[in-house]
């Protein structure tokens, strides 16, 4: 009955059609995935008592282990054909977590030492968690780079940001006041250059500054939209025309949007399609007080 119990609970909260978590970043993302291993020993412990009504010993792990692979696989594909998310990384998680609670029934049947089998059970329900570790090592290196949003020489700097064109990481052009490593963007179409999940709570900052540096020898028309959560829009913006060369964009926050309330998911630098085949660098991206 407490197998039963968590199970639901965790299916609730692994099921993000059903229950949405509440917040939004990359540690809320790896959740879903992170509780599979526990959702999934909590399925086996089911699996496994039913099996025991017709089967006794080794034959019911082996015949509950052959069952549980089936559906952690089968789980997947039916996510596939139903327009979800099917991943590989979600089969072996359920099979780590069937393999911890296969270790747990065990030891309470006295197939396996309590040490041994407790240790394994402890141990592979903490490998299952580990979708959430590479989201905290992000996080972390974020933080540790505030007030910036970003910066290209970071370890973490490409897990920060994503674009939709033609781009990488090289040292800034000259002449430019900025030093050490850019992002070279070459516009195709309408391009984005996405920061999601920056620091999210604005309340100290006075106003957002981007050094770009603009190649060729007409002006180029640069948005920045901020994206909001627990606000009345999703979003503010604001377009500057920045000229051949260097480009620095200031953005106020005065006014632009409640930073009390309002929560950042988000800051995307953009063009239009009139921009294809120009060259855009961005340098800084930084919160002022």
């Amino acid at each position: 009955m407490l197998a039963i119990v968590v199970l639901l609970i965790l299916l609730f909260a692994q099921q993000q059609q059903i229950v949405e978590f509440p917040w939004s970043g990359r540690i809320a993302t790896a959740l879903p995935d992170a509780i599979h291993g526990s959702w999934f020993a909590c399925v086996t412990s089911i699996v496994l008592f039913f099996v025991e009504r017709v089967r006794r010993g080794r034959s019911a792990f082996v015949a509950t282990a052959a069952i549980g692979a089936c559906m952690a696989v089968g789980t997947e594909v039916v996510q596939g054909l139903t327009g979800g998310d099917a991943e590989a990384g979600d089969v072996f998680f359920d099979l780590v977590g069937m393999s911890a609670a296969l270790c747990f029934g065990g030891v309470r049947r006295r197939m396996l030492r309590p040490r041994i089998g407790y240790s394994a059970t402890a141990l592979l329900l903490a490998a299952s968690l580990w979708p959430v570790v590479p989201a905290l090592a992000v996080e972390h290196c974020r933080d540790s780079i505030a007030p910036e949003l970003i910066r290209f020489d970071s370890p973490c700097a490409r897990e920060l940001y994503s674009v939709n064109a033609p781009s990488e990481i090289v040292p800034a052009p000259q002449p430019w006041s900025i030093k050490g490593q850019v992002l070279e963007v070459t516009l195709a179409g309408d391009t984005s250059i996405h920061l999601d999940d920056p620091i999210a709570d604005w309340r100290p900052y006075g106003e957002l500054q981007i050094d770009a540096f603009v190649g060729g020898d007409a002006l180029l028309p640069v948005s920045v939209s901020v994206r909001l959560d627990n606000a009345p829009v999703d979003h503010v913006y604001r377009t500057i025309d920045c000229p051949p060369g260097q480009c620095k964009i200031e953005l106020p926050l005065d006014g632009l949007f409640d930073r009390e309330t309002a929560r950042v998911n988000a800051v995307v630098i953009y063009s239009g399609r009139a921009a294809t085949g120009r060259v855009l660098y961005i340098g800084r991206v930084v919160l002022r007080r």
